[in-house]
């Protein structure tokens, strides 16, 4: 602020006529210095916090959206669990019928040597024991054959109770996504008029120095942040596979299979400078995936880039993911290359969907073009 002042000092002095030791006019301008230092003072004041709640609803929806992640895969495993159950239930009435149908051709079969009578069918006999046999086989098969048709309809039964639980539970496990849809929609409100708040404000500060040095404010700090990530990990332990990523130049997959918006080195769109990496399209919710093996080394909200995760990959080579509505891996986690990370969303206060990547090498700006295979 205080180089802001002497500027403006420096500019409307120099605008004066000769007669600059009227000491009305001195103060006058002195006295719209302090007012535009008033302003703008309260204008930072309010963007911080405009900043703060577009960071606390980019959590939030971030958190929304793990949860309605997992009661999705909770769900998928339900169903098939009840698919699963439905064909067991399948193939045990099958074989309860079997079972019938074999029960009800021994019935005719004894009713038909009911009517002969024992003796007869003794007397018809050549060998009077073996007939005695077949009256035992008769008895004892139907015996055994009920018992299995009992066995199968507790069996039924049970499978029934069960399928009736993990319907209960799917049911409760769709209202409880719904009931996240819905407060993610409002946080999606919410934070969409946080975002026209802010705008506005935004339009308000009428200078482009202020916003360019915000801008290089939010650079340092990141450039801060990679220097002190590179030095926390020289002498950490590693397991990175054995093909380094320098040796996969050009070979890259990139992290989003989508048109380049803005390309390494061109102006940034808000006049904050160049790009040094690549702003990619994506539609919000899009998965992003792991350019190649490393560790999560930062997974966190940062001002002027929203979620941001990044990743070291060994040799001094870090790559990272912008702008993010979701962010999937935890600090210290090791990733594969093509693992989904994070999802793409507006964080950050963007106003559309879209994923900002950078690859360094010891803390300077890489081309992602020479690194990424298109």
């Amino acid at each position: 602020m205080k180089t802001i002042t002497g500027i403006l000092g420096l500019c409307l002095l120099l605008a004066l006529p000769a007669q600059a030791d009227d000491q009305a006019r001195l103060d006058a301008l002195k006295a719209e210095i302090s007012k535009l230092e008033s302003w703008l003072r309260n204008a930072q004041q309010e963007s911080g916090q405009l900043n703060a709640a577009l960071r606390q609803s980019d959590l939030e929806i971030a958190e929304l959206t793990k949860q309605i992640n997992a009661i999705r895969t909770q769900l998928t495993e339900e169903q098939a669990r009840l698919k699963k159950l439905r064909q067991e239930q399948g193939q045990l009435r099958d074989l309860q019928q079997q079972h019938r149908q074999h029960l009800a051709e021994q019935i005719r079969a004894a009713q038909k040597m009911g009517q002969q009578g024992p003796l007869k069918l003794l007397l018809n006999q050549d060998d009077p024991q073996q007939a005695q046999r077949m009256l035992r086989y008769f008895s004892y098969f139907n015996s055994a054959r009920i018992e299995r048709i009992n066995q199968i309809l507790a069996e039924l039964a049970r499978l029934d109770n069960l399928a009736a639980l993990i319907a209960a539970s799917e049911q409760q496990l769709q209202r409880s996504e719904q009931e996240l849809i819905t407060s993610n929609r409002q946080l999606q409100q919410r934070k969409q008029q946080q975002q026209q708040l802010l705008a506005k404000l935004q339009g308000e500060m009428k200078t482009e120095q202020q916003r360019l040095q915000q801008k290089e404010t939010d650079r340092k700090r990141l450039e801060q942040l990679l220097t002190e990530v590179a030095n926390l990990l020289d002498n950490s332990p590693r397991q990175l596979d054995a093909r380094p990523i320098s040796s996969l130049k050009g070979r890259l997959p990139p992290p989003l299979r989508t048109a380049v918006l803005q390309a390494f080195g061109s102006q940034r769109r808000d006049g904050g400078g160049r790009h040094e990496g690549w702003l990619l399209a994506a539609r919000e919710g899009d998965y992003v995936r792991a350019v190649h093996h490393g560790r999560v080394v930062f997974a966190d909200w940062l001002r002027g880039f929203g979620l941001i995760l990044i990743l070291d990959h060994g040799q001094g080579y870090l790559s990272l993911y912008a702008h993010n509505q979701a962010l999937l891996r935890d600090v210290g986690s090791w990733v594969n290359q093509g693992d989904i990370i994070s999802s793409a969303g507006r964080s950050g206060g963007n106003t559309e969907a879209s994923l900002y990547f950078e690859i360094r090498h010891r803390g300077r700006p890489q081309d992602p073009a020479l690194w990424l295979k298109r």
